[in-house]
């Protein structure tokens, strides 16, 4: 596994590195350049000062042929070391790789330093030059006087190497020190930043399965604060949707215990049956507690699909009235509409985006609850319609309708009216309510002014070109 740690460490110090190099190179460059120049600039200067102290002394010497030439002794300390350690109250260490000569105009010579060899430094003309004299190469500048005398100052090379040399390690010492100085503060700053996700991890690692609380978001990097957020929001959904299992659970546990009682009192009557009118009239009972129960399965399954936080599948072109004809055939079949007439009216096309399953399903709740509420011969008429607006169903019946303050309350799970009489699990409005939240529609209840009993319409409005109504809309 690749540390990250390690990888800004290498990736940071490799910068400095290489930056290091860089400015120490074009700093060495630049040093020597700076330090010709300066050398060059003394050994003219010395030429020059060299030609003003004893030009004029060396008239006589210079008009006698066989003089030998005069030997002058410069300082030879033997001062050490680097910078101020150099400069002593005698002299400077780098005096002792000076030399001068001063030679007659037909090339006698006049004058040296006894740091100076006895032969020319230099070509005798005007400038600067470069010699191996002896073991040593020399750099020189060599002046001409008015009287035609020749002055040379020179300096050995070896001189320019060590100042070089020392302001090449004077750059670079402080490199080489600065790498593992540098590396440690790099280091000790990733640790800082490290501390923080170090305790983002903690804390994750040390959550219970059932804590679910958001991370503390204080004193975290800006780099990591993005993953923290991320995290926060995964553990807000987990925790609704652990929320929502759990009251599923205990809400569907709740409604399941009285049919189960239900059945198993009724199959204690169909076991003590008298007679076979007892044993049929048990057995109709067990039939219809056994269809409910199976409705409740159902309508419990459905409603866990439809969840919120469910995402529908990608929407398809649907023919709501063409899907609510299909509907209404399958309860007919099933006999779930019997002493009811069930009528169908469309005005208009009825095309819309939407998950055909999970609009049958809504359809068929609305129908289905509306024919057991409308008593026998009872009556329900369905209208898919059509307006500029989009596209609307609704569902009325014959039956004793919703009182207007109850109205709220029947889309709560597992409400059912006191009185009503009618078998329900009473999840079929919460259904359709969802299915028409998914698909972005409206679910309105009101009293049927041409039944007299419920009236609901589901309306989906128009999304856009191209699309009649309804859409896709995220749990």
């Amino acid at each position: 596994m690749r540390s990250l740690s390690r990888l800004l460490l290498l990736a940071l110090l490799s910068v400095v590195l290489v930056g290091g190099a860089v400015s120490g190179l074009a700093a060495y460059r630049a040093g020597l350049i700076e330090v010709g120049e300066l050398f060059d600039a003394k050994l003219a200067h010395s030429a020059r000062t060299l030609r003003a102290l004893v030009d004029a002394g060396l008239d006589q010497a210079d008009a006698t042929e066989h003089v030998t030439p005069l030997d002058i002794s410069v300082w030879s300390g033997t001062a050490s070391g680097h910078g101020a350690d150099l400069a002593t109250a005698t002299g400077h260490g780098y005096e002792t790789k000076l030399a001068f000569q001063a030679w007659s105009a037909d090339g006698r010579l006049l004058l040296r330093s006894d740091s100076a060899p006895t032969e020319p430094l230099a070509p005798l003309r005007p400038g600067f030059h470069e010699r191996i004299v002896g073991s040593h190469n020399w750099r020189s500048f060599v002046l001409r006087s008015d009287s035609g005398r020749w002055y040379v100052a020179g300096e050995r090379e070896d001189v320019r190497a060590d100042i070089s040399a020392d302001i090449a390690l004077g750059i670079l010492a402080p490199l080489l020190i600065e790498l593992p100085i540098s590396a440690v503060l790099i280091w000790v700053a990733i640790g800082i930043g490290r501390r923080a996700l170090r305790r983002v991890v903690g804390e994750v690692r040390s959550r219970a399965v059932d804590r679910l609380q958001p991370l503390v978001e204080r004193d975290v990097p800006e780099e990591v604060f993005g993953l923290v957020q991320a995290i926060n929001r995964l553990l807000a959904e987990l925790d609704t949707a652990l929320q929502r299992e759990r009251r599923f659970t205990a809400d569907a546990a709740h409604e399941l215990r009285t049919p189960l009682a239900a059945l198993r009192v009724q199959l204690a009557n169909l076991r003590e049956a008298a007679d076979s009118s007892e044993r049929i009239r048990a057995e109709q009972q067990l039939e219809r507690g056994l269809m409910r129960l199976e409705r409740l399965m159902i309508q419990l399954l459905t409603l866990s699909r439809l969840e919120p936080g469910v995402q529908l599948p990608e929407p398809q072109q649907v023919d709501l009235a063409e899907l609510v004809r299909d509907v209404i055939a399958e309860l007919v079949d099933a006999g779930q509409t019997e002493g009811v007439t069930v009528g169908l009216r469309v005005e208009g096309q009825g095309q819309l985006q939407g998950d055909p399953l999970s609009l049958s399903v809504m359809s068929r709740n609305l129908i289905e609850n509306a024919a057991r509420y409308a008593p026998a011969p009872g009556v329900v008429q369905v209208i898919v319609s059509e307006s500029h607006d989009g596209i609307t169903l609704q569902v009325e019946d014959s039956g004793p309708g919703v009182p207007e303050d109850e109205r709220q309350r029947v889309f709560d799970r597992f409400y059912r009216r006191v009185g009503s009489g009618v078998d329900g699990s009473g999840l079929g409005l919460s259904i359709a309510q969802r299915v028409a939240q998914m698909h972005g529609a409206t679910l309105t209840l009101d009293r049927s002014a041409a039944l007299g009993g419920l009236s609901v319409s589901v309306h989906f409005p128009a999304t856009g070109p191209g699309k009649r109504g309804g859409g896709r809309v995220p749990g």
